[in-house]
């Protein structure tokens, strides 16, 4: 099996951050369900959602933060 010789397309980094934002966004959040497996899914899912949101308002904090002390 041989490789082609032309290059592969590649997507710019604004267009692939673009794309993970809006499958973040519209993605379905994980329910509870009936099994272990989505027991685990959901709570993982909880935590990681609880350590996000707390990063990002730590972090608005102290860019705000350092705003006012200008």
């Amino acid at each position: 099996m041989a490789l082609s010789s032309y290059p592969l397309p590649s997507t710019p980094p604004s267009a692939r951050v673009s794309q993970l934002i809006e499958s973040i966004r519209w993605a379905p959040a994980p329910q509870w369900g009936t099994s272990a497996a989505d027991h685990t899914r959901y709570v993982t899912y909880l935590a990681g959602s609880m350590l996000a949101w707390t990063l990002l308002g730590v972090l608005l904090a102290a860019g705000i933060g350092a705003l006012v002390s200008l």
